[in-house]
This record gives C-alpha cells, sequence and structure tokens, in this order.
C-alpha cells in the first residue's frame, strides 16, 4: 500500500510539472496626438504591427468593448489599470522616440495555458472586425 501511495505521489508531481503556463507579453504605447489634447494609446500583444505606413500607431490595436466601441483611456496609468484588472501584471517602462515623436512604453505580462487563455476579455479593433467578418 505505501509503494501504491509512493507511486501515485510521484506520478501526480511529474503531471503536475508538465503543466506549465508560458509567460506572454503585451506592450502599452502611448503617443501625443497630433491635434487635440492627450495621449493616443494602443495595445501590442505582438500579433500585428503597431506602426502604420506613414509612422504613426496603428487604430487597430486599440481597444474594444464587446460591441466593437472603443475603449477610451485618459492617461497609460487608466490602460494599465484596464490590464491589470484583467489579470496582467506591470514588468517595465521605458520612453523612444520614432518618426520625432517620443513614445511611452510599457510592458505588462499574464502566465497562461495559451495566447487565448492570456487574452481571454480583451479584444483589439483588428481581432473585433475579423470576427464580425469586416477584414
Amino acid at each position: 500500500m505505501k509503494k501504491l501511495f509512493t507511486i501515485i505521489i510521484l506520478a501526480m508531481m511529474v503531471l503536475a510539472s508538465n503543466a506549465q503556463t508560458t509567460k506572454y507579453l503585451c506592450e502599452i504605447k502611448g503617443i501625443e496626438k497630433d491635434l487635440t489634447a492627450g495621449l493616443k494609446i494602443v495595445f501590442d500583444f505582438g500579433n500585428h504591427p503597431t506602426y502604420t505606413i506613414w509612422g504613426g500607431l496603428n487604430g487597430k490595436q486599440k481597444l474594444v468593448d464587446e460591441k466593437g466601441d472603443e475603449i477610451p483611456f485618459n492617461s497609460m496609468v487608466d490602460a494599465g489599470n484596464y490590464l491589470i484588472r484583467k489579470g496582467w501584471n506591470f514588468l517595465q517602462a521605458y520612453t523612444s522616440v520614432y518618426g520625432g515623436s517620443a513614445i511611452v512604453h510599457w510592458i505588462f505580462y499574464k502566465e497562461a495555458d495559451s495566447p487565448e487563455k492570456a487574452l481571454e476579455g480583451i479584444m483589439t479593433k483588428d481581432a473585433y472586425n475579423k470576427k464580425q467578418g469586416k477584414e
């Protein structure tokens, strides 16, 4: 009986070690809007280009709700808090210059079994349009 119990415990330990999650990353990018106050904020999950051919940030990478309406973010902190509510963790922040404009970058991560699990409850405008058959 002790041998059977030991074998069962060892088997459970092996199975548990194989059920590992992967760390998925998201980058929030913020750039000052050209003609109005505030930031244009986009989310980069690594699956689509975030820059347009004209050097701006791609609006298709903005987040939308279940109706396809853009979710307005007042600031980078507002966008970061949104990801945190969705289970993401802050990792790093830095700035860069692209096309003569300063861009603020915040990196977040989430451990999940798959990219789909990591993105549960989050949808970009591009993903929404594809789901609706608009592209």
